[in-house]
């Protein structure tokens, strides 16, 4: 048997002697173990049975060959709650959270909020969770990955918020809603392997929908507008370089159109309100 410190010093050289590695040892220890860091450093000496041991190898074995974090534990957080998460969806991104909190601000009152390719439902949930008296609908391409995002209503116990297998708009049957959000795949295809690697673990489809990235704000908003209330606001994560590109796209249709920056100062997102 080998102890808590004994592992922890393994795995972290293993992966590499960084903060950040000391970190993600210690959240696959305690994610193995069921406890939480005060547990790990309370007790050094305590032994872990070799069946937790073993786990805890094919972890450390699994990030060491690139695979996210996310995926090897299952689960991920955004916006203070966690969600589940599958090779099936895409992991939620820090940088969404902006998204939502400008979505957040945006809107009040009754409203009816479409989550366009939810995923594993980060943003509709979370909009969902703070919002109780919106009703907000998520649609995915996948059934699997809209199985996970109902899992995760579930969890949250939210009973404002539904799901339907969509591609995009299809589905849709014609309803309107006061907001449409998506984080949609705006990764340029030549880029996706020198951003991720050589293997990709996230599905492609989540990532690039396209040659240049921009094909899928194109189809977007050239569909959207049946889909809108008079006034509706549409709100869309981009790339750092497309937000002029975009809001170009929007003014024909839209206006008081913005663009927020994070923290970064990278333009990450636009929104802008349907002309009526």
């Amino acid at each position: 048997m080998k102890t808590i410190a004994e592992l922890l010093d393994w795995g972290t050289l293993e992966l590499g002697s960084t903060a950040i590695v000391a970190y993600e040892t210690k959240i696959l220890l305690t994610h193995i173990l069921q406890c939480d860091n005060t547990f790990l450093y309370d007790n050094p000496d305590h032994s872990v049975s070799e069946e937790y041991i073993k786990q805890f190898y094919r972890y450390i074995e699994r990030r060491k060959s690139n695979e996210p974090l996310a995926y090897i534990i299952g689960k991920k957080e955004f916006y203070h709650l966690v969600f589940d998460v599958t090779y099936d969806t895409l992991i939620p991104r820090a940088q969404t959270e902006l998204l939502v909190k400008t979505v957040l601000a945006l809107q009040s009152g009754e409203r009816e909020i479409l989550d366009l390719g939810t995923g594993c439902g980060a943003i509709g949930c979370t909009l969902a969770f703070h919002h109780p008296h919106w009703k907000v609908t998520g649609t995915d391409i996948s059934a699997k990955a809209l199985e996970v995002a109902q899992k995760n209503a579930d969890t949250l116990q939210l009973k404002n918020i539904s799901f339907i297998e969509s591609d995009w708009f299809d589905a849709l049957n014609g309803k309107q809603f006061d907001l449409i959000v998506s984080n949609p795949p705006y990764i340029r295809a030549q880029d996706v392997a020198h951003l991720f690697g050589k293997t990709l673990f996230e599905p492609r489809v989540s990532l690039s929908w396209g040659q240049t990235g921009f094909e899928v704000f194109e189809l977007i908003v050239s569909q959207c507008i049946p889909y809108l209330k008079p006034r509706g606001i549409i709100a869309l994560e981009h790339g750092y370089d497309q937000a002029e590109k975009l809001q170009f796209l929007l003014g024909k249709d839209f206006q008081h159109i913005n663009t927020v920056s994070d923290s970064a100062g990278n333009a990450r997102l636009t929104y802008g309100y349907r002309k009526e």
